[in-house]
């Protein structure tokens, strides 16, 4: 039995089904055929736990990956998956003798050293835009794939300038080469090499959403005062490619999956920190030149700098001056010693921690009353209302230990945070000026379109897509199921029953009744990690926007 398994960053049901079967001819008739889903994520929405969830089949309280960056203390690393505690269900397979490939998905530096197949790590590898020989395994394969196809490079474009002018219209032509590209290294991968489980990343579409969102949407309260297709190519270049990528394995069990779905942002930004201090649980710093300094440094150095000279100086000390400003940007104008509460403010995961004492190095809240604060930050955020509309701000806010299970749920934030959408539109969540927190602000007109480090027009959702078809699925249509049903279904399809741990289940309402299965997946190994040099992982993180 063989598989195709493509993974569709950001891909979005809603857009799929407002596309069509005219522009989306393939995934429509798969739809039809087979069973598929708004997959529900993992919470939060966020690319590396989701990823790590369905590339391993564990909850992030098992693999222990939660997001980009790690914390200790009031400091923040840049650690990406290598902090993954569980190996890939790629690498399970390889050794019961399953020729697997496994290319491009975040979370998987360095690559897991197959016995029978090919990996390639994805974007979160320790490299600025473009890859080297460690992270392809086995290490030839970098040699035959650049000769044949010139340097594998993960950008194509500087979106760090975004704002400039014919940014928006030259991207969808980009990102359709790079999609067509990648068909081409799996064709020749696929003949050049007896594959059965095919597993083939595609980060095109998130890229898609999050810059063009506005200029599909013309509801959006971010549009410019313009429409233009370019996110509907991309879906339709997706649509293409899944079309020709199963024609190069007939008869293969193809599973499409997103990490999470996409949708507009607003125009209004939600500052968490600054409503903490609002309700009495933070407070900020005085304002000093030194720390206004620190965030000029950093946007001169992300913005204006040319990359040659950006990535210098980001090399420089191993990585000790960028995770220092990452730091002092996201905690410097913190009065640790007068906070109870504080958060990331991260747009992506809006997240909560307490300031606990014997955890934190200047923790105010004794562990035995750990319940009592929450309970204060929980009444704080559910008192939220939207400045204009006077709707709750905040939908849920979710416990750690409700949420996660495992030996590494600690890595967690305290709460995690869900908010309303505004109008259909998402809150931006933007980091608190202490010189003058408020609560809420708006967006002006020239920030509309964005950039990366910056808020975007489109960003992310709590359902995403996913879509199984093949000889074992039954044409049932529409279905229910996580990410992690889809990794677990994934295994049953190929006959092996999902680890005693897994965090999903078997969508068996989905599949033939005379599955049965008979192999047994083997006992996870220590995966492998290595720290490499940060610096390069936090300038691709930058780069992508997932850090400011």
């Amino acid at each position: 039995m063989s598989a195709l398994v493509l993974g569709f960053d950001g891909f979005d049901l809603d857009l799929v089904r407002e596309l069509g079967p005219s522009r989306l001819p393939v995934l429509h008739r798969w739809m039809q055929e087979g069973a598929y889903a708004a997959l529900e994520s993992v919470k939060p929405p966020a690319t590396l736990p989701n990823w790590a969830t369905f590339l391993t089949g564990a909850d992030p309280g098992t693999h222990g990956v939660f997001d980009f960056t790690t914390r200790r203390g009031y400091a923040v690393h840049f650690s990406g998956g290598t902090v993954r505690e569980t190996p890939t269900i790629f690498a399970r397979l390889d050794r019961m003798g399953v020729r697997t490939a496994c290319l491009g998905f975040p979370g998987t530096y360095p690559p897991e050293p197959l016995s029978h197949g090919v990996f390639m790590s994805g974007w979160d590898a320790p490299v600025a835009f473009e890859a080297d020989r460690t992270f392809v395994h086995p290490p030839a394969l970098y040699d035959e794939l650049t000769a044949r196809f010139g340097a594998i490079r993960f950008d194509d474009v500087d979106e760090f300038h975004a704002d400039r002018e014919g940014f928006h219209d030259a991207l969808p032509d980009v990102l359709v080469r790079r999609i067509a590209r990648k068909v081409e290294l799996a064709r020749h991968l696929l003949e050049t090499r007896s594959i059965e489980v095919f597993g083939l990343y595609f980060g095109e579409s998130d890229t898609a959403s999050h810059h063009l969102y506005s200029l599909h949407d013309p509801r959006s309260p971010r549009n410019p005062g313009r429409t233009t297709d370019g996110l509907a190519r991309v879906y339709e270049a997706l649509d293409r490619a899944a079309g020709e990528l199963s024609a190069m394995m007939p008869g293969a069990e193809i599973t499409i999956v997103s990490d999470h779905g996409s949708g507009g942002s607003s125009d209004v930004s939600l500052h968490l920190n600054a409503a903490l201090a609002e309700a009495g649980l933070l407070a900020f710093r005085e304002v000093r030149a030194r720390s206004r300094l620190v965030s000029l440094a950093k946007d001169v150095a992300l913005t204006w700098l040319p990359p040659k000279l950006r990535e210098r100086i980001f090399r420089f000390g191993d990585a000790l001056l960028p995770s220092w400003l990452e730091s002092k940007a996201r905690f410097g104008a913190i009065d640790f010693a007068r906070t109870l509460a504080f958060s990331d403010e991260l747009n992506y995961f809006p997240a909560i921690h307490l300031n606990l004492r014997g955890r934190e190095p200047e923790g105010t809240v004794d562990p035995g009353e750990r319940d009592a604060v929450i309970l204060r930050v929980e009444a704080a955020l559910r008192a939220l209302r939207d400045p204009e509309t006077g709707a709750p701000v905040v939908r849920a806010i979710h416990r750690r230990e409700d949420l996660y299970e495992g030996p590494f749920v600690d890595r967690a934030p305290d709460l995690v945070v869900d908010l309303h959408l505004r109008d259909g539109y998402s809150y931006n969540l933007v980091p608190s000026d202490p010189a003058s927190p408020r609560t809420f602000s708006r967006l002006e007109p020239a920030e509309y379109l964005g950039r990366k480090g910056r808020s975007m027009p489109g960003s992310h959702r709590s359902h995403g897509f996913f879509l199984a078809v093949g000889p074992r699925v039954e044409a049932v249509g529409e279905c229910e199921a996580t990410i992690a049903d889809a990794s677990a279904t994934l295994l049953a399809r190929l006959g092996v029953k999902p680890a005693d741990d897994a965090a999903g289940r078997v969508l068996f309402e989905i599949l033939g009744e005379s599955l049965s299965l008979d192999a047994e997946l083997p006992e996870a190994t220590f995966a492998p990690k290595r720290a490499g040099n940060p610096s390069f992982l936090e300038r691709r993180l930058r780069a992508l926007g997932y850090v400011d």
